[in-house]
């Protein structure tokens, strides 16, 4: 009777301690200051794209790649170029009430050379992306 008692104390003292490893497992990654987004368009292109954080607040690197991933197909829509939008820089700079990103592409004019932008979003400390502000 003792035996079983001591194997059923084993069997919940190992759960409870698989259940801890487990939620340590699942550390959040914080954004580091400047880091490279890997981003690929439809049609196989890929870039890597240096990003340049400059945010006080301490935002985990999911929720960013979120927010990047959402401001890049938002500015391949705005461009209207989708075969020849090309980012060049991310730059991520706080501000009072929402962050804000500068993503820097170029893209060919009606002439055939490049041309470069800048478009402007907000996003808040969970990845939403407003849209692209007018500065």
């Amino acid at each position: 009777m003792i035996v079983c008692y001591f194997k059923f104390y084993y069997l919940i003292i190992l759960g409870i301690f698989l259940n801890t490893a487990f939620l340590f497992s699942q550390e959040q990654i914080i954004t580091n200051e400047d880091f490279i987004f890997s981003w690929q368009k439809a049609n196989g292109d890929q870039y890597e794209i240096p990003v340049k954080n400059n945010l006080d607040l301490k935002i985990e690197k999911q929720k960013i790649s979120r927010a990047l991933m959402q401001i890049l197909l938002k500015s391949i829509i705005k461009s209207r170029d989708f075969q020849a939008f090309n980012p060049v820089q991310v730059t991520l700079i706080p501000d009072k009430k929402n962050n804000i990103a500068i993503l820097d592409f170029t893209k060919l004019d009606n002439s055939g050379q490049k041309q470069k932008l800048v478009y402007y979003f907000a996003f808040d400390k969970h990845g939403n992306v407003s849209d692209r502000l007018e500065l």
